[in-house]
This record gives structure tokens, C-alpha cells and sequence, in this order.
């Protein structure tokens, strides 16, 4: 936990650094933009001991070439610099838009996805504009390549079209406890491509948005664990009802995550050693666990102060 918390703060503090230096490298370049943009800035030539404006730093070819690449990287920064504002100020917006419900919630993550794929584009073509490639053949070409890419990539896109009807369709939500091949966990993000799931003990699964066919969603109803308690075959079973009975408020008091009563549904088996009861109650889904627990220590604390206690492994051994 220490280790993920140190890279992240590194991560977070070489973020920051990286903003401040393209923030100052923005202003001086507005604030000394003749100096560096203007037809006579200094990165374009100098003045000759008579005077006169030299274009060319015949003197230091190499150097020429240096000084004539510094507007370039300014206006590079620049437009990432704007493009980090542009997005900070768009996604805080959509976040304030979307937030509240968790419908709300996923459809503006997704959105966010989608606007940060958009934004990031046009600033890579605005930076390849800056450094001489025709921008209109760029998004030309954009164009002719998305398509191409499209017919080879018909998976990509159908991740894409399976993500947007998730959300429309409001089936899976960020915070729904869902099950999905077997591997349950709580939805943290449904992307453009793929749908982040974390379980109990934080793994992450990543499953791609055209593959999620069948999934059970727990979160949309209270659930019902339910714990099976072995009692000895000697016990009476009339006995064994009426001190749970007796004690039930008790056994509540005892299982906070519980939102009822316990049900004791009768007998569930009658296995080799033990008669096994079945008992059961509702509780919210993220609760499911911490419920089965707390249910089967206040059975067995309650059962053990009556008497009444949980069988061992039992054999009859017949001699001729």
C-alpha cells in the first residue's frame, strides 16, 4: 500500500512539475512573442556590426538550425498546454454534469472517454501543424486511415458500440456488484473499449465491452445469503427451533449488516454426521460476505450457551 501511495505521489508531483514548465514556457512565449515570433526575433537572424538585419547565422550553421527550432517547440508546449486546460475544464465540467446517480456517474465517464480520444487527436494534428505538415492534409488522411482502420478493426469497434448500449441500455453501472463469467466484482469503470471490475481483495479484471453476453447484476435488488449450521443427530429438532426462536432478536443484534430477521428454513441435509439447518436473511449485495459471517458466529455463539453444539466427523465402526 506504502509503495503504490509513493508512486503515486511521484507520479502526481512530476504531473504537476511538467504543468508549470509548459505554464511559463506559455507566457514568456506571449509575453516576448516579437522576440521570438516576429519577423525580426532574435531566433531568426541578428544585426551586423553596420546595423543591418542578417537573416541567416551564416557564422554557426548548426547553431542556425538550433535557433530556428525554438519557436517551433514553444508553439508544441503551448498547444499541449492548452490542450491540458481545455481538458481539465471539459472533464470537470462533464463530471459536474453526470454526477449524483450511478447511471449518471457511468454515462459521464464514458463521455469523458470519449472527449479526451477527441481533444488528444486534434492536439496531435495542431502539433504536427506547428512543425510544417499541412494540417487539412493531416485530417484528410485522418479520415481515409480511421476508415481503413475501421474495416481492421471491426473488434475494436463493436467494444465500442457493445459499451455505449451498456450504458444507454442502463443494464451495468459504476458501483454495480456484478458477476461476469464466473468473476464477481464491483463495476469501477465502463470505458470505450472495456469495463474495469474489482473484487474484495482489490484484483482487477478487465473485460472487453463485446464479450460481456451474460452477466448476473446483484446490486439492483437486497440479497439473500444464507448459511448452513450442522446440529447432532441426539438433538431435538423442536428444541433446537424454539431456542432459535427464543433468541432470534439476539442473533439480529448480533449480524449488524443484516437488513431482516433471520429465516430458519428448515432442514437442509442429512449429512454423515450432522443434520445440517438452513438459515437465511437479506442484506445489501456489498454486504453479502460480512452477512454470512456474522450469521453463522451469533448461530453457533447462541447454540453453544444452550447447549446445543456443532457435531464432529462421526464413525460407526461394526466389529463381527
Amino acid at each position: 500500500m506504502e509503495e503504490k501511495k509513493k508512486s503515486w505521489t511521484k507520479t502526481t508531483t512530476t504531473g504537476v512539475v511538467l504543468l508549470v514548465v509548459f505554464a511559463v514556457v506559455t507566457i514568456l512565449g506571449f509575453v516576448f512573442y516579437d522576440q521570438i515570433f516576429g519577423p525580426t526575433a532574435w531566433v531568426n537572424g541578428k544585426y551586423d556590426e553596420n546595423g543591418v538585419w542578417v537573416a541567416e547565422r551564416t557564422d554557426v550553421p548548426l547553431l542556425n538550425v538550433i535557433l530556428k527550432m525554438i519557436p517551433k517547440v514553444i508553439r508544441a508546449v503551448q498547444v499541449l498546454f492548452v490542450t491540458l486546460l481545455v481538458l481539465y475544464v471539459v472533464c470537470s465540467i462533464i463530471n459536474a454534469i453526470f454526477k449524483g446517480t450511478p447511471r449518471k456517474i457511468t454515462i459521464g465517464k464514458l463521455v469523458n472517454s470519449i472527449v479526451k480520444v477527441v481533444i488528444w487527436v486534434v492536439c496531435v494534428i495542431a502539433v504536427l501543424a506547428v512543425w510544417g505538415f499541412n494540417a487539412g492534409a493531416l485530417i484528410a488522411s485522418a479520415g481515409v486511415l480511421t476508415l481503413v482502420i475501421g474495416l481492421g478493426m471491426q473488434s475494436l469497434i463493436a467494444d465500442v458500440v457493445a459499451g455505449i448500449f451498456l450504458v444507454c441500455d442502463g443494464t451495468l453501472q459504476v458501483g454495480d456488484i456484478v458477476t461476469i463469467d464466473g468473476w464477481r466484482g464491483t463495476v469501477q469503470e465502463i470505458g470505450i473499449r472495456n469495463t474495469k471490475l474489482i473484487n474484495y481483495s482489490g484484483d482487477i479484471r478487465i473485460a472487453n465491452n463485446s464479450t460481456i453476453k451474460v452477466f448476473i447484476n446483484q446490486s439492483r435488488e437486497n440479497s439473500y445469503p444464507t448459511v448452513i449450521v450442522g446440529v447432532p443427530y441426539e438433538e431435538n429438532l423442536q428444541h433446537v427451533k424454539e431456542v432459535f426462536e427464543a433468541n432470534k432478536q439476539k442473533i439480529r443484534e448480533m449480524c449488524p449488516s443484516l437488513l431482516s430477521d433471520i429465516d430458519f428454513n428448515g432442514v437442509d441435509d442429512l449429512a454423515a454426521s450432522s443434520v445440517n439447518l438452513h438459515f437465511g436473511a437479506t442484506c445489501k449485495e456489498d454486504n453479502f460476505f460480512a452477512a454470512q459471517r456474522e450469521m453463522r458466529g451469533a448461530i453457533k455463539t447462541v447454540f453453544e450457551e444452550n447447549g446445543i453444539n456443532v457435531p464432529f466427523p462421526q464413525i460407526d465402526v461394526h466389529n463381527k
